[in-house]
């Protein structure tokens, strides 16, 4: 299995960290001193408005265009909090003492308020399968942090990591607003929630496999 792993004071590996706009974003600011941990919390905003969003189309009958296309946009404002919260904090030189913390506490909160929300659109099982995932996701950063205590690396691979999870959840509400005409919107979330759970847990082996093979790589 291949393996993507970082030492315990490291980062996740992300393109875009190298582009220039990103630089130029990160840049400004920490010009404007805006706290690495202050962008961190800034995700749970993100997943709470996404969370908002597809409950109020399924308590209220929101517009399912508005909700489910805005749902994608907070998905993706959550991925840039969790991009430059990180270079704010080592490129701009705003580490934190508890950094840590506020790094990695606002995903899991935000993996649970984006995934929760899709089992109550589609319904019935759908319920069962979304907080399953929630808990998946959760559990696949368990196991990243029992690697990094277990043998000084963290181990990000997929094949359902967080950016990964999040592209599902892009894709999928794209493709249900689309489908919106055709009543297929609900059909396109269940096979996201599907294809999640199928891919967590693959995720979950594959960590516990690298994890506990690591002296013999």
């Amino acid at each position: 299995m291949e393996q993507e792993n970082q030492t315990v004071d490291g980062r996740r590996e992300i393109a875009s960290r190298n582009t220039g706009w990103a630089n130029a974003v990160a840049h400004k600011l920490t010009e404007w001193d805006v706290a690495p941990n202050t962008i961190s919390l800034m995700s749970i905003f993100f997943s709470m408005v996404g969370c908002a969003l597809l409950l109020g189309n399924y308590f209220f009958d929101l517009n399912p265009y508005v909700a489910y296309i805005l749902f994608a946009g907070c998905v993706q404002c959550r991925l840039l909090c969790n991009l430059f919260d990180g270079m704010v904090a080592v490129e701009g030189g705003k580490r934190s003492p508890n950094g840590d913390l506020y790094n990695d506490m606002p995903d899991r909160f935000a993996d649970a308020f984006f995934i929760v929300p899709v089992g109550y659109i589609v319904g019935g099982i759908g319920v069962e399968l979304s907080w399953l995932a929630a808990l998946n996701a959760v559990m696949t950063a368990y196991f990243r942090w029992i690697g990094a205590y277990k043998t000084k690396n963290h181990y990000f691979n997929g094949p359902m990591a967080k950016q990964h999870r999040m592209a599902v959840l892009t894709f999928a509400s794209l493709i249900a607003a689309v489908c919106v005409p055709f009543g297929y919107d609900k059909l396109i979330y269940m096979i996201a929630l599907i294809i999640m759970n199928i891919g967590l847990v693959a995720t979950l082996i594959n960590r516990l496999y690298l994890m506990t093979h690591a002296e013999k790589q």
